[in-house]
């Protein structure tokens, strides 16, 4: 991913350039390729295809959009609408505040995002993946075919820091040919549902569980329903699981139609659901290392 700090496969599971200045007007700005630097006013800021602008102390009344292959680091920006990214554009923002959406896509495209406040929706396609702490989420988080997909810590070195977003956090599908395909979510607060579905992973994902604990980071909140449905963990070299662990559900969490690989490969443990903990069509009996609790029904033991 363009200008994404990769954790290393250990972590999966949990887990800058100098900047000048250069005045922009009121109107569409096209930030400049022979300082690569913006700092003012815009109506819309353009980083032009396959260019480079370091973003700092800038105020975009409008847009800003990353043509196809550009890459950008903001730091201190506020932009009114959108933050709209071709295919394979990518971003490290930190401390900015995005009045509507946030939209990235492309296999070597993604952002990491912290400190920043996201109005409306955070959208990801296509290969597209993130990395998130210290940042809200105003509605939803949609991940369409994402290479990964982490909260709580964007590398080992951060300090790390709670992920809110407002409705529904969702993961559909998995990119095609891409042998490295992996999420770590800890530190989560979701205002309704959180749902994985359709993914195949290389190196597995972890739902808060052993991950977050490693890395000092806290489990996952979910108000209604966690679930995690049809999901394949792909074996390879690096070994590969489905965790699902240390998060509180208010309403039902499901984990049906999961595939594993070797035994043991799909773990339910110590989730505090406040309704049913349903638990079906998986490959193989999930492993519960510590008692899961559910207020009403409990189908996956423990």
């Amino acid at each position: 991913m363009k200008r994404l700090t990769i954790a290393a496969a250990t972590l999966a599971a949990c887990l800058a350039a100098p900047l000048a200045s250069s005045a922009g007007g009121p109107g569409t700005v096209t930030c400049p390729q022979d300082t690569q630097t913006f700092t003012g006013a815009a109506g819309t800021l353009i980083v032009p295809a396959d260019g480079y602008c370091a973003i700092t102390d800038a105020t975009i009344g409008g847009d800003l959009i990353l043509q196809d292959g550009a890459g950008a680091d903001l730091a201190n920006v506020t932009i009114g609408r959108d933050l709209l990214g071709g295919v394979d554009a990518g971003a490290g923002i930190a401390s900015t505040t995005i009045g509507r959406d946030l939209s990235l896509q492309g296999g070597d495209g993604g952002a990491d995002v912290s400190d920043t406040k996201i109005g409306r929706d955070y959208l990801l396609s296509s290969g597209a993946g993130t990395h998130m702490e210290r940042t809200s989420i105003g509605h939803d988080f949609s991940a369409s075919e994402p290479s990964t997909v982490q909260t709580g810590k964007n590398s080992p070195d951060d300090p790390g820091g709670p992920v809110a977003v407002g409705h529904d956090f969702l993961i559909d599908g998995s990119p095609a040919d891409n042998p490295f395909v992996f999420d770590g979510v800890c530190d989560l607060h979701v205002g309704h549902d959180l749902r994985v579905t359709n993914r195949s992973v290389t190196l597995g994902f972890g739902f808060a569980a052993f991950g977050c604990r490693v890395t000092g980071q806290p489990g996952n909140v979910v108000a209604h329903d966690l679930v995690v449905s049809g999901d394949t963990a792909v074996a390879s070299p690096f070994g590969s699981s489905l965790r699902v662990g240390d998060n509180q559900v208010g309403h039902d969490l499901v984990f049906s139609g999961n595939t594993g690989n070797d035994p043991g490969t799909l773990i339910v443990t110590n989730n505090v659901v406040g309704h049913d903990l349903l638990c079906s069509s998986n490959s193989q009996p999930p492993v519960i290392f510590e008692p899961n609790t559910a207020g009403h029904l409990n189908t996956c033991g423990g």
